[in-house]
């Protein structure tokens, strides 16, 4: 069966570029023929209709902290950033020869690309967090006339809410998927608000897939933490936190890595700006301790037995990294103050590999069926 997979393309995000490895050798080892259908949605939006949007899908918490956030950007602009156009070449050139990615295209031609499928498998990283433009390809708009099976599989959105302009529309466009599932809580209670839908909670693409044809060692000497930090890298409260670690697991190196060209680490030793996400993926998996706020990097702790802390707090990421928190029993690793934690017990991972089996098993029995 051919089998188009729809996700976002951002080739320097490393957690979105691992999950859509391991659903395309996933797709191929149960026999399918998957390809990338790269759809770029050129079809706009106003600025009044983004603050409506905002306004009617955020929770009274989430624009709260989408306010103090906006402040705090309006008086600490960061610098230009310089694009770091080395890795995007390096990326797409990745993903072109290894994981069968159409042209990048236009909406208009979305039907003609899905006409040639079989099945539509939309997800997983955020794919539903754009629920404010006027068509929305991820959720299965913009092909009327396709006949095939559509799946979701492991949709997560930082939504429970649509803007009340969409609504209709996301309620009748998740009506007509055959099967619906989804990554975490959030993404779940926003199905159960406009669908007929009650999805299955699978697990993320990246727990389902090995990875073991992209091993190779890190060429990094000793024991090292490994910091991935979303946001912003040079606060004083980094410094404190990585302090902290050091003196408690006695790890003296510290190894950082970014896209950025720009972005200054005044507490890392080293900090890498050049790698691909399975090269992020090996750094991981080498490093004695990770510290870090990203989704991708908790699942690939757990998944490598990495002893790890995790931070949460902003609007974006908090559903995703509390969603964690509590589904694997994760409450003194997976914190809003590192500061508070004690890192010296290490973690025990054999409840958190026992909950990946039993999700790993059901995700699969689901895919399989409904393929």
């Amino acid at each position: 069966m051919k089998v188009g997979i729809l996700t976002l393309h951002s080739n320097t995000n490393f957690g979105g570029g691992l999950q859509q490895v391991a659903m395309y050798e996933t797709l191929r080892a149960l026999g399918h023929e998957p390809q990338f259908l790269c759809v770029q949605n050129d079809s706009g939006i106003s600025v009044g209709q983004r603050l409506l949007g905002i306004l009617t899908s955020y929770s009274p918490r989430q624009l709260g902290n989408a306010v103090v956030e906006a402040w705090h950007r309006a008086f600490h602009k960061p610098e230009p950033e310089t694009p770091n156009r080395d890795l995007s070449e390096k990326t797409d050139a990745f993903n072109y020869e290894r994981l069968n990615y159409t042209p990048k295209f236009k909406l208009a031609e979305l039907p003609a690309y899905a006409s040639a499928c079989d099945a539509l498998v939309y997800g997983s990283d955020q794919i539903w967090t754009d629920v404010y433009s006027s068509v929305l390809p991820y959720f299965g708009d913009g092909i009327p006339q396709f006949r095939g099976k559509k799946i979701a599989y492991g949709a997560c959105s930082v939504h429970k809410h649509a803007p009340i302009y969409n609504r209709r529309k996301i309620a009748e466009l998740l009506d007509s998927f055959d099967t619906i599932s989804v990554r975490d809580e959030t993404t779940r209670q926003l199905v159960r608000n406009y669908s007929k839908a009650d999805p299955a909670m699978v697990c993320d693409p990246t727990l389902l897939h090995d990875f073991k044809p992209y091993f190779k060692a890190a060429a990094i000497e000793g024991d090292y933490i490994f910091a991935y930090v979303l946001g912003d890298k040079a606060s004083e409260w980094h410094r404190q936190n990585i302090s902290k670690i050091k003196a408690e697991t006695g790890i003296s190196k510290v190894v950082a890595l970014t896209t950025s060209l720009d972005e200054k680490f005044p507490w890392a030793d080293t900090v890498i700006t050049n790698a691909l996400a399975v090269d992020w993926m090996n750094i991981l998996r080498g490093a004695a301790f990770v510290y870090t706020n990203s989704f991708h990097a908790v699942i690939f702790s757990l998944k490598f037995h990495r002893q790890f802390v995790a931070y949460y707090g902003d609007v974006v990421r908090s559903s995703r990294m509390v969603g964690l928190r509590h589904q694997f029993g994760l409450h003194n690793r997976i914190v809003k103050n590192p500061l508070l934690v004690d890192f010296r017990p290490e973690i025990d991972f054999a409840r958190p590999d026992a909950i990946i089996r039993e999700l790993v098993e059901s995700s699969m029995s689901l895919l399989k069926g409904c393929l």
